[in-house]
């Protein structure tokens, strides 16, 4: 009457079963999980990078042969045109010299005047401590924008302008 069974019972078997599945699930998650995190960051970066690389574009405007850019003492003055498809939210101004260099962030912002949109030109100045730069050697004018899945706005580094001889207001 009584057998004798070798193995597992069925009610055993099924329960082995559902914890070897749940585990296998919960490490697939995790390494999926893992991955589009991963991914996401290096999709919002190279997004910077496209918009800044495709969309923004910026220039200096050339009168007499001349840049529409001069240096007052400690007062950088220039005409700007956003000669991109993109606005453009920020503009950085570096100004480096023989004793280092001083940069203003905020040369322009959308905060202060509103969007910096495509076509727009705009006269702007910016100062700089004469101390801390000394004789200018160069001036870098830089574009921020706003990117999608990013709370910092993006320097467009690919799109600056940079001078190394400017005249004289």
């Amino acid at each position: 009457m009584f057998y004798s069974k070798k193995g597992l019972s069925p009610l055993i078997a099924a329960v082995l079963l559902i914890v070897v599945v749940v585990g296998i699930g919960a490490v697939v998650t995790g390494i999926v999980r893992n991955y589009v995190t991963e991914n996401k960051q290096t999709i919002t970066e190279k997004a910077s990078d496209m918009k800044c690389g495709v969309e923004v574009d910026i220039s200096v405007p050339v009168v007499n042969d001349s840049f529409r850019i001069c240096n007052g003492t400690g007062n950088i003055q220039f005409t700007i045109e956003n000669s991109g498809s993109a606005s453009i939210d920020d503009i950085q101004v570096k100004v480096f010299g023989t004793a280092g260099f001083d940069a203003n962030d905020t040369a322009w912002t959308d905060e202060m005047d509103g969007a910096f949109s495509a076509g727009d030109t705009e006269a702007l100045s910016t100062n700089y401590d004469v101390v801390k730069v000394g004789d200018i050697q160069q001036i870098r004018i830089v574009p921020r924008v706003k990117v999608v899945g990013r709370t910092e706005k993006a320097y467009c580094t690919d799109a600056s302008l940079s001078f190394s001889s400017i005249d004289n207001c």
